[in-house]
């Protein structure tokens, strides 16, 4: 991961530099979702960590000691598909006769019950307490349906789109963080955040945005 602190005089070589980026009628929820996630979950981190930096150096020590007996997630849907599949081996059979089979009946039904537990556990393990936040984020489109609406970056801030006179805008001192995924931005100012896609810059490139931004936002990192 990078990150960037603003620095202290803020200026730079990207003076006059406008970047522009077209808000979509709908986001490509299906590829920003688990990205988006991630910033939720690392910006959370962030926060936390500035406000209890005592835990968080505790914490970091005990996540560092090597857990030998940590299985990785692909052996243990190895060893819960193989528990599967002896259980029901066993299962069939003691269903026919229960009475003269009523040990391998148990031992299969507990095999059957120990694969799905572990089937089931590694697929809740592949979801985040943040994919929630993140789907309300990019559900909630600022503007759907027009095409003309864009959001604008220049020296002193970011305007939103709005009507005529009334478009928002807002100082970069405002801004929290700034969290670079795969293919977008999530912004976090004034206590709320948007979610930019890299496919939706019209004026500017994504490096010098990226620039740009490390030079502006408080703080900048990539996930």
């Amino acid at each position: 991961a990078v990150l960037a602190v603003r620095p202290a005089d803020g200026g730079g070589a990207m003076e006059g530099c406008v970047f522009q980026f077209q808000i979509p009628s709908h986001y490509e929820i299906d590829v920003l979702l688990p990205q988006v996630s991630r910033a939720l979950e690392k910006r959370t981190e962030m926060v936390s960590r500035s406000r209890y930096p005592g835990i968080w150096k505790v914490t970091d020590r005990f996540a560092a000691v090597p857990r030998k007996g940590r299985r990785s997630k692909r052996r243990t849907r190895v060893m819960s598909i193989l528990c599967l599949a002896l259980g029901l081996f066993l299962l069939i059979p003691g269903l026919m006769d229960p009475r003269e089979l009523w040990i391998p009946l148990l031992a299969g039904a507990c095999a059957v019950g120990a694969g799905i537990g572990g089937l089931w556990r590694g697929r809740r393990s592949g979801t985040s307490r943040f994919d929630r936040a993140a789907r309300v984020l990019l559900e909630g489109v600022p503007v759907p349906g027009a095409d003309s609406a864009a959001v604008s970056f220049c020296q002193t801030g970011m305007t939103l789109p709005g009507s005529g006179e009334s478009a928002d805008a807002g100082p970069y001192s405002c801004f929290e963080c700034v969290m670079e995924t795969a293919d977008g931005f999530l912004l976090v100012f004034d206590t709320r955040a948007l979610v930019l896609q890299k496919q939706d810059l019209t004026s500017g490139t994504v490096g010098d945005f990226r620039t740009f931004m490390m030079e502006k936002a408080a703080q900048y990192q990539s996930v």
